[in-house]
């Protein structure tokens, strides 16, 4: 049950302005202990109203942890002595407070707020601008309180409730009042189901109301984008996907409820929130994207490159390396650099690699200048030590600017390039791929790479794939395996999965097949293989006893024992424990897939130091949301890494996602050793299923 204390505090120990996560010491009738939580902000000598439950902290000990917290009036001229001499008020120190209250008493905070006049001329040194200042801070913090503790109470919190009050200000409370759905969109991206909350606070009707249509609607297709990868949704199953998520049951056909939904599909339409064509509905930026990418892949037809003495660099280029390219190589060399626009695709050991030193060592005969890149920093390293030329992520080589989340490198600031090399480019998404075009000077080369029978992008759409569809797309669909010299059987085993035919399950050099009965028994091999070999686990889904989940937990348990650390947000995390960013954070400049370890932790203040790939990042209230323990991960989010050593777990409880191309995807992340852990018919049933998840997009009509 819930505890309420009045309290004052005392001090304060910690407070993150960015999301109002604070320790502070507080003290009352026989009380003088720490309460930690998300408050507005707090200073020495208020008093507050906290609701919130005793705990214990496994290193500071008894705390109460924070719910809610409302700031009352200062109880007492001591009170309100300590409160302005805190700090908060520029240019009040403890002697001038202790003027104004011997003069105005315990009236002082209701003078401020009502009359303020009657402070001039009372207190020598404080007039003028200097008395002003004091008005407006004196001001600006109580309606940041009140505007805060507004927006708590409706259950919008940390640094999110921060940037509303720091975009709207005054305004914060007449603009959520009148749409607090608002707050479902960026910058703010609270959930929908919070913002309804709200609205059911505030007043708000449910099943007529427009605003809270349009926010379903919207949320929707944004679920759509991020859950499903679609770019558009077909309008009547936006509208029937609207009705289930709102948990809406039409009476009739005629159903008032139809109406009120076209109406607010009409409205958003109207407004530039939606795009509809041809019964479809897209996200403005998604069908910006898909159509900016038809545009330039038609326009690159236009532009033809020389082809003179193409034999003669590709022989130079081979003697070189020492190799002698087969004669589909060869092909595809001089078709990717005698194009403007090249794509290709091709299984692991087809010779990928080998065909891109070939083109770098023509371009570089052409004095051209050419840029290297992949949607992953692991990629663009791995990319830049096989070609021994630099390297970098897509997000780096468009200049990311981490205020605003846009490129600086763009149509009206293009790169300054000749020819631009991508390779897994199955990872990118729609509107990646149209910031990457959009960057190209008119002419500029642009060659993809990647694997079209790997699992799509995160992202939305289905780039390469949609690309290859196209008969006018020059490109080349490599075949032949040509990685012999390690001996190594996973190549060959991912060749026979993507055929439709089961690998070879007798125990072979790098390829290890391992049958189990049940999950515990599935448990107890993960756990012995993870003693004696670096792995990194891929499983198909979060949920359930061998989902992302459970097998972090686990895994932790077993590799990072009695580690320091903290819970928080349901997960302990530890020093040394691996870590993975689930969403783009620009401002840190870590993107969705990338992999750090914990450095340091921080459990007063609820936060931890990283380091991705030597740089030091810090991680801490609402961020929290988009990071997850390492030590297992969906083959989805394994996507352009490649490991040491991997361990995939078919289980049939996993059914739904047991598919071709997601196994396939699995055993070409490793690099030395794989091991297929599956239950009974499960590796059977992946192999069997060639039927993808369905992606709505539109690009190969654009195109």
């Amino acid at each position: 049950m819930p505890q309420t204390l009045e309290c004052i505090i005392s001090s304060v120990i910690f407070a993150n302005e960015r999301n109002g996560f604070t320790v502070a010491r507080i003290k009352g009738d026989k009380l003088n202990e720490i309460a930690a939580g998300n408050f507005p902000l707090v200073h020495v000598g208020e008093r507050v109203r906290l609701t919130g439950d005793w705990g214990e902290h496994p290193k500071f000990g008894k705390q109460f942890a924070v719910a809610g917290c409302e700031i009352l009036q200062p109880k007492g001229e001591s009170g309100l002595i300590a409160y302005l001499a805190s700090g908060v008020f520029a240019g009040i120190g403890e002697k001038t407070a202790e003027k104004l209250v011997a003069i105005f008493g315990e009236d002082l905070p209701h003078i401020l707020d009502r009359d303020p006049d009657k402070l001039k001329g009372t207190v020598r040194g404080l007039s003028g601008k200097k008395l002003e200042k004091f008005i407006d801070d004196w001001s600006l913090q109580q309606e940041s309180r009140k505007a805060l503790l507004f927006l708590y109470k409706l259950g919008f919190t940390g640094a999110k409730a921060m940037s509303v009050w720091n975009i709207y200000k005054l305004e914060t409370e007449s603009i959520v009042s009148e749409n607090p759905y608002a707050l479902c969109e960026e910058p703010f991206a609270y959930s929908f189901e919070i913002a309804d909350n709200a609205a059911r606070m505030l007043g708000f009707e449910e099943s007529s109301n427009q605003l809270r249509l349009r926010a379903a609607i919207l949320n929707v297709l944004r679920e759509a984008k991020y859950d499903g990868g679609h770019s558009f949704v077909p309008k009547e199953n936006l509208l029937q996907n609207t009705m289930n998520f709102l948990h809406i049951i039409p009476y009739a056909p005629d159903d008032d409820i139809f109406d009120y939904l076209y109406s607010a599909l009409a409205g958003l339409h109207k407004n530039g929130k939606v795009h509809v064509q041809n019964e479809r509905v897209w996200l403005p930026e998604l069908y910006n994207a898909e159509k900016y990418i038809g545009t330039f892949i038609r326009r690159s037809f236009e532009f033809s490159e020389e082809t003179l003495h193409l034999d003669a660099d590709a022989n130079y280029a081979a003697n070189i390396q020492g190799i002698e390219y087969s004669e589909e190589q060869l092909s595809a060399i001089k078709s990717a650099v005698s194009n403007n626009f090249f794509v290709i695709t091709g299984g692991p050991g087809t010779g990928k690699t080998t065909i891109l030193k070939g083109i770098l060592h023509i371009l570089n005969l052409q004095k051209k200048k050419v840029m290297l890149a992949a949607p992953t920093g692991r990629a663009a390293r791995r990319m830049a030590e096989v070609c021994r030329f630099k390297a970098s992520t897509i997000h780096r080589l468009l200049e990311i600017d981490p205020i605003s989340g846009l490129f600086s490198k763009n149509e009206m600031n293009p790169l300054n390039a000749d020819c631009v090399i991508i390779d897994e480019s199955s990872m990118i998404d729609n509107e990646l791929a149209a910031d990457l075009m959009r960057a190209l000077k008119p002419g500029t080369q642009l060659i993809l790479i990647g694997d079209a029978d790997q699992l799509p992008s995160v992202g939305p759409g289905n780039v390469l794939r949609e690309i290859l569809f196209s008969p006018d797309v020059n490109s080349v669909r490599l075949s032949r395996i040509y990685r012999h010299k390690d001996q190594s059987d996973i190549a060959e085993n991912a060749h026979r999965i993507l055929a439709g035919h089961l690998p070879n399950t007798r125990d072979g050099s790098h390829f290890h097949y391992i049958h189990y009965k049940n999950s515990e028994e599935a448990l107890s091999i993960l756990s012995e293989l993870s003693k004696s070999n670096e792995l990194q686990v891929l499983t198909p889904m979060h949920k359930g006893i061998l989902g992302t989940i459970n097998l972090n937990a686990f895994l932790q348990k077993i590799l990072n024992f009695n580690a320091y650390g903290f819970d928080y947000r349901g997960v302990y995390w530890q020093m040394g424990d691996p870590v993975m960013q689930l969403r783009n954070n620009y401002e840190k400049d870590i993107f969705n897939g990338d992999l750090g370890r914990i450095t340091r932790v921080m459990p007063m203040a609820k936060k931890i130091e990283a380091d991705f790939d030597g740089k030091t990042v810090s991680i801490e209230g609402d961020e929290f949301e988009h990071l997850t323990l390492a030590y297992a991960c969906t083959v989805h989010k394994s996507q352009g890494s490649e490991y040491k050593s991997v361990v995939v777990i078919l289980d049939y409880s996993h059914s739904i996602m047991l598919q071709r191309n997601l196994l396939y995807t699995a055993v070409t992340r490793a690099k030395e050793n794989i091991w297929v852990l599956a239950s009974q018919g499960s590796l059977e049933t992946a192999i069997r299923n060639n039927r993808e998840r369905h992606r709505w997009t539109a690009l190969r009509e654009f195109i």
